[in-house]
């Protein structure tokens, strides 16, 4: 795309300029040749732990570029989801989880204390990777437990990246599997756990000194459930549903990043219907000129091929760190009419946090972690949080698809 820079006050009619909508099943805006490549590899997944010849149904992807949460059910077979289930519950019986600490329980749900810690309660994993000791985990150990099944489910892992890397238009994440590549584990939270609201990835813009510090960031956040068939979610008598929060109005664009600059926010169709009645995902050029911190925000235009830049020039510290849509709709954003419309995806955390109001253009859907469901969606976009199990441990197989990203700026200003 064209870095072209129209002011803020012309955004909007570059926006308006063509009614078209850019968004289109992926599959017809493929060359012929790719499109059969993905019906190969989609073929190619028909392994026996799947349970159907059905890989990945154009719906999910489509879903996934809009920046929801696409649901597979019976993706793994149940005898297949038990054997992965028996060997997760001896490694954790064994002792080879990690308790990671960032679970609530509890008294303090959707808390970390510190003073309760129980890390028989808290969420653990056994990971293919252990980055604070720059090793490889017990996930990859070929002497612990059922190496088979776990050898066996990380190639249909690793046929399902491929799947998704053409058919979502994402080659960045097609690489060898590694330790800078992707994520894989297994995941326990114990009775009574649940994981607050989050992203599963940020703009690097927005981790202050910690920005830039990795090779890749994640892509694609996935989960295959493993608990036992009688797991009743939605009843009450289980809990650990997956609660996602999708916007309301199907987003108009793919979702995600736009050449290495991630998406923070939304412009949401206004209320009063004077506007395109688009979702719009709203990223962020974190490289104006050349040099990190240098920031502008910019949506698509209609014809697909520039920029839209809603913001002047401005300075990542402070402003990305002042926390609110407030500030960017009325400090960022000079045309009021687009500035109403803005929403973070994740509002920046803070004392004053708590005092915000909900996002009007978002609508909770809870999934229910059924044994062999996969699930699916843009680590970036979606925010989630984990519902507070009751009595029983909750197990899965989760990952991240990883790409590449920008070059390290090289008027790089470390915040």
């Amino acid at each position: 795309q064209s870095s072209a820079r129209p002011s803020p006050s012309h955004a909007l009619a570059i926006i308006k300029r063509n009614e078209g909508c850019l968004y289109e099943p992926l599959t017809t805006m493929m060359p012929s040749s790719r499109r059969r490549r993905g019906t190969l590899l989609a073929l190619a997944l028909t392994t026996p732990p799947l349970a159907s010849s059905l890989s990945i149904p154009q719906t999910a992807i489509e879903t996934i570029n809009a920046g929801g949460i696409a649901v597979v059910p019976d993706f793994f077979s149940p005898s297949f989801v038990s054997r992965l289930r028996s060997d997760a519950v001896n490694l954790h019986a064994e002792g080879q989880f990690i308790t990671d600490g960032l679970a609530g329980y509890g008294s303090s749900a959707n808390t970390r204390d510190k003073r309760n810690f129980d890390p028989s309660r808290d969420r653990s994993v056994l990971p293919a990777y252990i980055p604070s000791k720059r090793t490889p985990g017990p996930f990859v150990s070929s002497t612990l437990g059922d190496a088979d099944v776990r050898k066996q489910m990380t190639s249909n892992v690793a046929s399902l990246r491929s799947e998704l890397s053409i058919r979502l238009d994402r080659p960045g994440f097609d690489t060898p599997d590694g330790p800078e590549n992707h994520e894989i584990s297994y995941t326990r939270f114990g009775p009574g756990a649940n994981l607050a609201r989050h992203v599963d990835e940020h703009h690097e813009e927005l981790k202050g000194a910690r920005g830039w510090s990795a090779p890749t960031r994640r892509s694609i956040s996935w989960l295959v459930y493993l608990n036992p068939p009688d797991w009743d979610a939605n009843g009450g008598k289980d809990g650990g549903a997956l609660r996602t929060y999708e916007r309301r109005s199907r987003s108009a664009y793919p979702v995600g990043a736009r050449n290495g600059d991630l998406q923070i926010g939304w412009l949401a169709p206004s209320r009063d219907g004077d506007d395109d009645g688009r979702e719009r995902p709203v990223f962020l050029d974190g490289r104006r000129d050349g040099r990190s911190g240098r920031c502008s925000l910019y949506v698509d235009s209609d014809d697909g091929g520039r920029r839209a830049y809603v913001t002047e020039d401005f300075d990542a510290d402070p402003y990305l760190f002042l926390t609110g849509d407030f500030f960017v709709r009325n400090l960022l954003i000079t045309n009021r009419h687009l500035g109403r419309r803005f929403h973070y995806l994740e509002q920046p955390k803070s004392a004053l946090t708590k005092y915000f109001r909900d996002d009007p253009g978002e609508a909770a859907r809870d999934v229910a972690p059924t044994g062999g469901t996969l699930v699916m969606f843009d680590s970036v976009t979606l925010p989630h949080e984990v519902l507070a199990t009751t009595e029983r441990e909750r197990w899965a197989a989760s990952g991240w698809f990883h790409e590449k990203h920008q070059p390290i700026p090289t008027k790089q200003i470390i915040l």
